[in-house]
């Protein structure tokens, strides 16, 4: 039945294949000219679209003019209005904000000066990169995450208490904030967040044999410079930080479990607090700088995992079960953030980084070894 249905497939592509062949050759013997016309002159279907940057309401009709006649002269079908904002320097004599009457206004010529050049004219559904967004959105109707809190207690008997409280921090994970990249490079302040918080469920379950807390294996905990604290490294606080240094260029540095006895272990969770690199990592993943090895001996490690550096705050990964007295999470002297070593033009509207240096150490936030399989 496999082959049959192979055979079919390709006798059909081979029809296909002829008849495009054939229609293709016809084409070409009666329809050069009008193909060679269509490319001299393209229709406006064929011509390219521009988003169009309206840009901390630095908007004049002159400057709307010149913008589409230059749109339309060069060739361009079309345009995708987007009113935005990134700490633009005023360059007009008057901003024009958002939709109050002198923008609208603007906007009407911009529409109606379109129309008369044959430019076709879209505009996005909001200010910003937020499509829907706004101050008229309530926060219970927003973009909401699902937060946690973790109580472990002794099974078979009744419990009297309360639970540890979720947090209520607005921003992208537990209790991180968040963090205005935008504000940042325009030299503004943050505005404070929405907040809101709500109960969804109480689930009481079973802990698995092999899901041991870390603490009750009292693993010694080294690093390979500075000095690290077990608990600041398991509390489930996302936010504060424990420092080690980054190595010189070329070697390692590492956080280490040493167990009295050998442990086997499943995942690894790693939270790194450096949101400048979380920012410019977002669009696309940086080299790995921290991997998991394990070791029998402490001399010789063997790397089980590597782990992302793709801009997320909290990385649980899992690997195949591996058995050992020591267990390391290494880091590579490559700093994570990127604006160490970028330099802008005075002009350029994102400002100047030049002078902000990398910093010496990784702020690590969580740092652990999972005996039972898990992944977050």
């Amino acid at each position: 039945m496999v082959n049959h249905t192979r055979e079919v497939i390709v006798g059909k592509l081979a029809i296909l294949a002829l008849v495009t062949c054939v229609a293709a050759s016809t084409f070409a013997q009666n329809s050069s000219p009008a193909l060679e016309d269509g490319f001299k002159a393209p229709p406006n279907s064929a011509k390219p679209r521009v988003w169009w940057h309206w840009m901390n309401g630095n908007i004049t009709k002159e400057g709307i003019k010149l913008d589409l006649e230059w749109m339309n002269r060069v060739g361009i079908g079309g345009f995708q209005n987007f009113d935005a904002s990134l700490g633009t320097p005023k360059l007009v004599d008057k901003r024009l904000v958002y939709m109050t009457p002198e923008w609208k206004d603007a906007f009407l010529f911009t529409t109606k000066l379109a129309d008369q050049l044959g430019l076709e004219e879209a505009i996005a559904g909001s200010p910003g990169w937020s499509e829907s967004g706004g101050p008229w959105v309530k926060p219970s109707q927003g973009m909401k995450k699902v937060v946690w809190s973790e109580t472990r207690l002794e099974g078979g008997k009744p419990f009297s208490g309360a639970l540890s409280h979720p947090p209520t921090v607005t921003g992208p994970m537990q209790n991180i904030p968040i963090f205005d990249f935008l504000a940042m490079i325009g030299g503004q302040a943050p505005t404070a967040p929405p907040t809101f918080y709500a109960d969804t469920a109480v689930i009481a379950y079973r802990a698995p044999t092999s899901d041991i807390p870390l603490w009750s294996l009292r693993p010694k905990i080294t690093s390979s410079s500075g000095s690290l604290d077990l608990a600041a490294l398991t509390d489930g606080d996302l936010v504060k930080t424990t420092q080690l240094p980054k190595a010189p260029a070329g070697q390692q540095g590492w956080v280490q479990y040493e167990f009295s006895t050998p442990q086997t272990m499943n995942a690894v969770t790693l939270v790194l607090n450096d949101p400048g690199a979380a920012a410019a990592n977002m669009f696309g993943a940086a080299p790995s700088i921290a991997d998991v090895e394990v070791s029998d001996d402490g001399q010789t490690f063997r790397r089980l995992v590597d782990i992302p550096n793709d801009g997320g705050t909290e990385h649980t990964i899992a690997f195949a079960a591996a058995t050992g007295r020591f267990f390391r999470v290494g880091f590579t002297d490559k700093p994570a953030a990127g604006f160490g070593e970028m330099t802008f033009d005075v002009e350029n509207p994102f400002g100047d980084f030049s002078g902000m240096k990398p910093n010496p150490n990784f702020e690590i936030s969580e740092s652990l070894p999972h005996t039972a399989r898990c992944i977050r």
